[in-house]
């Protein structure tokens, strides 16, 4: 009886420690053409990454990773290669207390990724692919000024001329991440593309779409750090 009795806590206290793992993020994925290694779920904490949860990945199969969260926020997938290159192994995404679902490749672990779940991953994953369009252009843009000014001789109105095309730009880009901050102020991915792509927006208008934002959103953990910043700003 005593054996049996023991057994069955076993098995409660593994479903318990199972349970208490799964958390209210779940992340699963697959990593086409990894064989061999390990991945983490990191989280930032107080300016500083640390890992949540981690799985080792022995051949092409489907991983599964879990944290509790008590917000949306950007969490980060790791992957250790072991290349002695810290940062560019890394997947950024807006998590969630739900199922998230995020697939890319060895070869191109960043570039490749496509993550979906979540009502802020899918605002952030609308929002990135019109940014990356945008940043693209403002590359050209840069590389069009290098060349220029590499050049022996060179006509003051054309520099000028590239530079308005610069700021016009800038500003283009900046308008568009205010506007769509306040198309979707009541989530949390607003406050977060402000602070993160909208700095150089004048402060009045990062002012109004705080003020308009749900008291849920403005006391979030990026909703705090708006204040924050338009505190120092005033």
């Amino acid at each position: 009886m005593n054996k049996v009795l023991t057994l069955l806590l076993i098995i409660i206290l593994a479903a318990s420690c199972e349970q208490e793992k799964q958390g209210n993020l779940i992340v699963n994925g697959t990593v086409d053409g990894l064989k061999i290694g390990t991945l983490y779920l990191q989280q930032l904490k107080d300016t500083v990454l640390v890992n949540v949860d981690s799985v080792m990945v022995d051949g092409e199969t489907p991983f599964q990773m879990a944290a509790d969260i008590d917000e949306s926020q950007i969490m980060y997938l790791y992957l250790d290669k072991k290349d002695g290159i810290e940062f560019n192994d890394r997947i950024s995404f807006f998590a969630e207390d739900t199922v998230m679902n995020i697939s890319t490749s060895l070869a191109k672990f960043e570039k490749d990724a496509i993550v979906t779940g979540g009502k802020n991953q899918s605002r952030y994953n609308e929002f990135q692919r019109v940014n990356k369009r945008l940043n693209q252009e403002y590359t050209e843009l840069i590389k069009r000024n290098i060349e220029l000014n590499q050049l022996d001789e060179i006509e003051v109105t054309v520099v000028d001329s590239l530079q308005r095309a610069i700021n016009k730009h800038i500003r283009r880009k900046v308008g568009y991440v205010v506007n769509y901050a306040q198309l979707h102020k009541e989530h949390e991915v607003a406050p977060y593309l402000l602070l993160t792509e909208a700095t150089e927006a004048n402060p009045v208008y990062l002012d109004s779409i705080y003020k308009q934002m749900p008291k849920k959103i403005q006391t979030s953990r990026y909703g705090k750090q708006l204040s924050e910043l338009l505190t120092k700003l005033k």
